[in-house]
């Protein structure tokens, strides 16, 4: 039996009596910019990418505003500082 190509990360024919019947049914063909895998999982693929890119933009939002936050606490302690040490020397 000779082994006829599949998608590497579904393993969905992509040549043969299966791909010409039941993946012209549910539109699912060889991918155009790589040919190990069907078109379906490289919509996958650039899905989950651009949702890692939303994740990391909100991570470095939040990571700037962990910064200003902890900027801003080390101002108030300065000036508590300042203060505590103006009412000791008088």
């Amino acid at each position: 039996m000779v082994d006829k190509k599949k998608c590497e990360n579904c393993g969905a024919p992509l040549e043969g009596f299966l791909f010409n019947t039941v993946g012209k049914l549910f539109g699912i063909k060889q991918s155009e910019t790589n040919e190990k895998i069907c078109n379906k999982c490289e919509e996958d693929s650039k899905k989950e990418d651009s949702t890692t890119k939303v994740a990391d933009e909100s991570n470095e939002e939040t990571s700037e505003e962990d910064t200003e936050s902890e900027q801003q606490t080390l101002a108030n302690e300065k000036v508590e500082e300042k203060v505590d040490n103006d009412g000791k020397e008088d």
